[in-house]
């Protein structure tokens, strides 16, 4: 199985300065963190509303915005064995 949850959400693009030097950034974020940050907002305002639970346990904000970013990548990374509908005649 593929590691989806700590692949970088920017992967890293090698370039060449002015100069000549070859530069490559170190990836920041990783995609689960990165789908976290996103969804905190809306985790925290709900939080102000109502109590959030994960698996019927209390939860933070925080903890449920990191349950939500792995479900979504489960769901965004799910093998299909249906082939593709998309022909292209040549």
């Amino acid at each position: 199985m593929i590691d989806y949850i700590n692949q970088p959400a920017f992967p890293p693009q090698v370039a060449q300065d002015n100069l000549g030097r070859i530069i490559a950034p170190i990836p920041g974020m990783s995609k689960l963190e990165y789908f976290a940050l996103t969804l905190l907002p809306c985790y925290l305002e709900i939080h102000q509303r109502q109590e959030l639970s994960v698996n019927g346990k209390k939860a933070t904000p925080y903890d449920a915005a990191i349950e939500g970013a792995k479900q979504i990548l489960k769901r965004l990374n799910q093998p299909t064995d249906e082939k593709t509908t998309l022909h292209i005649p040549g």
